[in-house]
């Protein structure tokens, strides 16, 4: 018997696909297909929609994130889990909107949520505090991460006498920098003073 011209089709090919794709932007299931060598029906055999990437895109994360943590606890478990959050959410900016348009409905995705809002209590954060604390997560994590499809400055846009403070700002960047570096280093920082305020106004009370 012949051997196929190409590897069998799979989750894990098509999710390998899919993180090359969508670091440059969006794409279609036709692009997809192009990029596997396949045709748009044997996509859809796999998943029915972007959407359905993105599940089992974040359902590997969080099996992986999961194993991963342990038996860590506190303020080190925020932080691991918040840094881990904000790796996934930048290796496919494309499909960030769909993280945040998905129904809750999956088991990993609740055992997400559940574990950062008991990691948060276990911290001291009030139970009325904490999904205000989960969103602002979201939204910088999220935020940074669809960023990374916005071009970067161009040199020839920015004049140091017109935009002095921008300008010096952006010289202190060397040229290959990546905004990947720059979320991780002030996730610490964002944690920092969320627990701050949150635990702070709960001792005033």
């Amino acid at each position: 018997m012949a051997r196929p011209h190409t590897p069998i089709l799979s989750e894990e090919r098509i999710l390998a696909a899919v993180r090359v794709l969508s670091t440059d932007g969006d794409f279609t299931l036709a692009q997809l297909a192009r990029a596997l060598d396949v045709r748009v029906s044997s996509i859809y055999h796999h998943v029915p929609s972007k959407a359905a990437i993105v599940h089992l895109l974040r359902r590997e994360w969080i099996t992986q994130l999961r194993a991963e943590l342990g038996e860590i606890t506190g303020r080190e478990r925020l932080s691991a889990i918040v840094r881990s959050y904000a790796d996934f959410a930048s290796s496919i900016p494309a499909l960030v909107p769909y993280l945040v348009t998905e129904p809750l409905r999956d088991d990993e995705l609740t055992w997400f949520y559940e574990d950062v809002a008991e990691t948060l209590h276990s911290l001291g954060v009030a139970t009325e505090r904490i999904l205000p604390f989960i969103g602002t997560i979201d939204a910088a994590v999220v935020g940074a991460a669809f960023d990374l499809l916005a071009p970067p400055f161009q040199e020839g846009e920015i004049s140091s006498e017109a935009h002095p403070y921008l300008s010096a700002a952006l010289a202190t960047l060397p040229e290959d920098f990546d905004r990947r570096v720059h979320l991780r280093s002030t996730i610490d920082d964002l944690l920092t003073g969320l627990l701050r305020g949150a635990t702070s106004t709960e001792s005033k009370n």
